[in-house]
């Protein structure tokens, strides 16, 4: 009997080794794990940022809200943008007025949540108007690096973007005015900074804010480096001149069209606000 139990623990401990060997051999013929993707690259927002509710009421921010009525129409607007860009592949998209007081940026801001909303797209919204920034300012952003430190080559271009509100929306912020807008915007650091942007992220639409296109020459300066450009005309604060004057300078790129902003809501059955 004892020879016989000790047969049987022979061949379990028999057994054991050779599981033990096919295991470890397995485990060295299994090809590796592949790398895990970051959070960016994942669409998962870092350090995402709350935004206040009451500030972005007060600049008419009104596309962060699922339940605001307002928010509708630029919805629809971001609809009709991405449909037009992807019939081109283009990605990147310029937001500028005929003149001051059009509500350029807050329709930037505005359609750049509203495409952060959409199921297969992502948004940078990108402070391009070096004159007189308000983005930062409309969104209540804190102070902390912008593209001013950028461009002074203080900061990585990752350290500035801010992810904020909702995953799949970004900032890049401008602080301050910076001396030498149109020569800046026309440099070929801006022209890498946009290309950076651009390739960073296949499934991303870059909003850029720019000053008035009949104010400066900025606009004119960078729209080389931007697939297509939305013209915003203020209700009662565009005049005909600048409107026509605008079109003529924005005739040899991609206007996609306008958005008359500020409509009265007596005369106009969907106005933004």
């Amino acid at each position: 009997m004892e020879r016989i139990k000790l047969a049987i623990e022979r061949a379990r401990q028999l057994t054991l080794t050779q599981h033990d060997s096919v295991v470890s051999a397995a485990v060295r013929s299994a090809p590796p794990e592949p790398d895990t993707p970051a959070a960016a690259d994942r669409g998962v927002a870092v350090n995402l940022l709350p935004l206040d509710a009451g500030h972005l009421e007060r600049h008419r921010v009104v596309t962060l809200d699922q339940g605001n009525p307002l928010r509708q129409s630029f919805d629809l607007l971001r609809t009709q943008v991405l449909q037009k860009m992807q019939e081109h592949g283009w990605r990147t998209i310029a937001v500028t007025s005929p003149s001051m007081q059009s509500g350029k940026t807050v329709v930037a801001i505005n359609l750049a949540l509203s495409i952060a909303h959409h199921p297969s797209r992502t948004a940078l919204l990108v402070d391009f108007d070096l004159r007189r920034p308000r983005v930062a300012s409309c969104l209540g952003l804190p102070d902390e690096h912008s593209l001013n430190e950028v461009l002074d080559g203080k900061a990585e271009l990752g350290s500035a973007i801010v992810h904020a509100g909702i995953p799949g929306f970004q900032v890049l912020p401008t602080r301050r005015k910076m001396p030498g807008a149109a020569e800046v915007l026309a440099s070929e650091r801006v022209g890498r900074i946009i290309s950076t942007l651009r390739d960073d992220n296949p499934e991303r639409i870059i909003v850029f804010d720019l000053p008035p296109v009949t104010a400066v020459d900025d606009v004119i300066a960078v729209l080389p480096h931007m697939d297509c450009v939305l013209l915003i005309v203020g209700s009662g604060s565009s005049t005909k001149r600048e409107i026509e004057a605008s079109r003529r300078h924005l005739a040899r790129f991609n206007l996609l069209g306008f958005v008359v902003n500020k409509v009265n809501q007596r005369t106009a059955r969907n106005a933004y606000y």
